[in-house]
């Protein structure tokens, strides 16, 4: 069973989870899972745990567009057991973004994009009705480099039962600067660079820049202008907003890199405060053009080879 730890010194928590080095090719390099054999595929339902959520398809010849289903070696479990430590209590689940077996949310159709995320925002409200949950986070790793061990373009969610502690270090800050300065950081920040060396594009309801503090090259962040919490409040049309900016992202970053492995992930307010009218959610998204070494493991410092400001340069010229 999963189980939850606490490092007493640092305060961060880790998950002890044995069971998942069971995952295709979890300890290797790279995948070799066939068409043939995938899971994620159509007509290999079987394969796969028992269906959460389902996004049909119009198509007669197609039963769905999107699919959640629960992850065969989850991380975490709603009935782990903790024999040496805390329990890992959560929910773990796979959100498989089309039928077709391509690799990126870039290769999906723009209606199963803006389905997938509806699918983020659904599962999330879904959850956070469970009170043994406290947060939720939502999360892609495309292809073998980004962390994916089945080619099949997936993302996936990790509900957990404590707040993890770089959200609560950052609801403390946001707090802080509420008190101070009687606005939102976050708001505050996305005023800030608009228009300046650190921006990338903005939309009707987003705007795109390359952070002050980016840990990797050509990280990129992602925010609802209007103030919002939680992901979970997103409004249907904006969410094919989003979907089809993050697909347009994606293009450019694989345009402009040579297709490199990345991650994204949603960075959310926690299911459960008192309030929280002082956080305001985003979307980070980096491609993995750099690996963690000594350095960064030893100290949780990054090296950064790339300036955010010449990052957001390159980005705009694409996206001109």
């Amino acid at each position: 069973m999963p189980e939850l730890r606490q490092d007493p010194l640092s305060g961060r928590w880790v998950i002890i989870a044995e069971n998942r080095a069971a995952r295709p090719d979890q300890l290797a390099t790279t995948s070799d899972v066939s068409v043939e054999e995938c899971p994620f595929c159509p007509g290999h339902e079987g394969l796969t745990p028992e269906t959460s959520a389902v996004y049909p398809s119009r198509s007669t010849t197609q039963s769905w567009k999107v699919r959640v289903v629960p992850n065969k070696y989850p991380a975490v479990e709603m009935n782990a057991s903790g024999d040496r430590g805390e329990a890992a209590i959560g929910i773990h689940e796979v959100i498989i973004e089309s039928p077709s077996h391509v690799a990126s949310l870039s290769d999906i159709s723009g209606d199963e994009a803006r389905l997938t995320f509806i699918a983020y925002r659904d599962r999330l409200r879904n959850l956070r009705q469970d009170s043994r949950l406290a947060y939720g986070l939502v999360f892609k790793n495309a292809r073998v480099e980004g962390g994916a061990t089945l080619e099949h373009t997936h993302s996936q969610l990790i509900a957990t039962s404590n707040v993890p502690a770089d959200i609560q270090f950052e609801l403390a800050k946001a707090g802080e600067h509420r008190m101070l300065h009687g606005s939102c950081a976050f708001c505050d920040l996305i005023d800030g660079e608009v228009d300046g060396d650190r921006h990338v594009l903005e939309t009707d309801s987003f705007a795109v820049f390359c952070a002050f503090g980016s840990r990797f090259p050509y990280e990129m962040w992602v925010l609802p202008k209007e103030h919002c919490e939680s992901f979970e409040s997103t409004r249907d049309s904006e969410l094919v907003e989003l979907a089809d900016l993050m697909q347009k992202l994606i293009r450019g970053l694989e345009d402009t890199l040579d297709s490199p492995a990345y991650n994204y992930w949603i960075r959310n307010a926690p299911f459960r405060l008192s309030s929280h009218d002082d956080y305001h959610w985003r979307i980070e998204l980096t491609p993995r053009m750099t690996r963690l070494a000594g350095f960064e493991l030893g100290t949780g410092c990054f090296i950064n080879p790339v300036s955010p400001e010449q990052a957001a340069a390159q980005l705009r010229s694409v996206f001109a």
